[in-house]
């Protein structure tokens, strides 16, 4: 009744598919770790390097992307992670260097993953705030608090479940905590 062939095609296809996928998440794993590092950097003002690094992430992860989708794992979850993170140091260069965030990118992501980036960095901006807090610069505080308060507009319209309706809330948290600080060195002139 049931095809050994057919039972055999999908052992094959299936056992198949775990390599692919045992690929990729050796293969993320320390792009993520590399992608967290480009956002330390980033926070110590170590720009060039930083660069650097994103731009060897990305060229890694167009390749990745490309084997993952012949594969049908775009959607596997470390992948996803990567990206995220990826997405999030490259927004923090940006928003770093007061520009404005890019619109098109070297390999196409979900609007989840960009969205969970955007939320994400919300907490960036905060790490960043506080170091300008010790330097007593003001107004890169300030910037911070209008870059989250607008990212957290932005995802406020949005219509989100799961993982990035937490995210979004973070978010809320972030840009409260942005205005904690700034009321603290208002309170402390």
């Amino acid at each position: 009744m049931i095809s050994k062939t057919l039972i055999k095609k999908l052992k094959d296809d299936l056992e198949e598919s775990g390599r692919a996928r045992s690929r990729i998440i050796s293969r993320t794993h320390g792009l993520g770790r590399e992608a967290k590092h480009a956002g330390f950097k980033l926070q110590r003002g170590e720009e060039k390097a930083a660069l650097e690094s994103l731009r060897n992430i990305e060229k890694e992860l167009v390749i990745l992307i490309k084997e993952a989708g012949k594969s049908n794992l775009r959607n596997e979850g470390s992948l996803k992670a990567v990206i995220e993170e990826y997405l999030e140091s490259l927004f923090l260069y940006y928003i770093l260097q007061n520009k404005p965030l890019p619109t098109k990118l070297a390999f196409p992501v979900s609007a989840d993953e960009q969205l969970g980036a955007l939320a994400d960095l919300t907490g960036e901006l905060v790490r960043a705030a506080t170091l300008e807090a010790s330097k007593g610069n003001f107004k890169r505080i300030q910037a911070y608090r209008d870059a989250t308060e607008e990212l957290f507009g932005v995802l406020l319209q949005m219509d989100l479940h799961g993982l990035l309706r937490q995210k979004r809330d973070d978010a809320r948290r972030n840009l409260k905590r942005l205005e904690e600080i700034i009321y603290d060195l208002a309170i402390k002139k």
